[in-house]
């Protein structure tokens, strides 16, 4: 039994997350941006002097304390890599998409987690890809988005294209939980974002099919405006 124990621990990649009790599949860094952007968006652009924002503005909910209670949450969880389960995760999308800037949040954290993911790459490999020919940027965008997005979709089938910048996923999470759709702005935004880090060039994102919409799968295309 022990050597199945240490042959396991050799086998899984250094830094991947731990699963909780919970059994989870997604990363808890995806909750925990989510949280961020809200507060973030709920702060306001300016702020007088000696201003109390959390009296002048009480309905603010990203401002409220339950919001900085989950950020202090899931800091932890990402502290200990402790994976997510989908259902809760399905919990926080639908607490978003209450919001009227539900798709504003979701494209900006969506952003946010592929910053995140291009900055754990090392200054070396960051500058070794700017300078990288568009072919090969390419290349190394699907494998960027193919590493993020299998930390995201949960139990969906992610397909990325080798033909063009496009990816396919079937049992989205998002659409799953948001039958409106807005949620796979989540998607997008990580998406547009990897694009735009790896090849240096600003991309428009296209959602031709949503299962939210009825179709059999949420693909999103990327290309360059003309």
């Amino acid at each position: 039994m022990m050597a199945k124990t240490d042959a396991s621990r050799r086998t899984r990649p250094a830094g991947h997350p731990t699963v909780g009790a919970g059994s989870g599949n997604i990363t808890p860094l995806l909750p925990l941006i989510l949280f961020e952007t809200m507060r973030d968006m709920d702060r306001p652009e300016e702020v007088l002097e000696g201003e109390d924002v959390s009296v002048s503005l009480p309905r603010r909910f990203g401002l409220n304390d339950v919001v900085n209670t989950q950020i202090h949450r899931f800091r932890e969880e990402v502290r200990r890599k402790r994976l997510q389960g989908e259902s809760e995760i399905e919990n926080l999308i639908r607490l978003v998409i209450r919001r009227p800037d539900a798709e504003e949040i979701f494209e900006e954290a969506g952003r946010r987690m592929a910053r995140q993911a291009w900055e754990e790459r090392s200054a070396t490999a960051r500058r070794m890809v700017k300078h990288l020919p568009s072919r090969l940027a390419l290349v190394t965008a699907r494998r960027a988005a193919r590493r993020l997005f299998r930390q995201i979709v949960g139990n969906g089938r992610l397909h990325i294209s080798k033909k063009h910048p496009a990816i396919r996923v079937a049992g989205s999470l998002t659409a799953r939980a948001d039958p409106g759709g807005v949620a796979c702005m989540l998607y997008a935004g990580a998406f547009a974002e990897l694009m735009a880090r790896y090849t240096g060039r600003d991309y428009r994102l296209t959602h031709p099919a949503c299962e939210a919409r009825g179709a059999e799968a949420c693909e999103w295309t990327a290309a360059v405006p003309a």
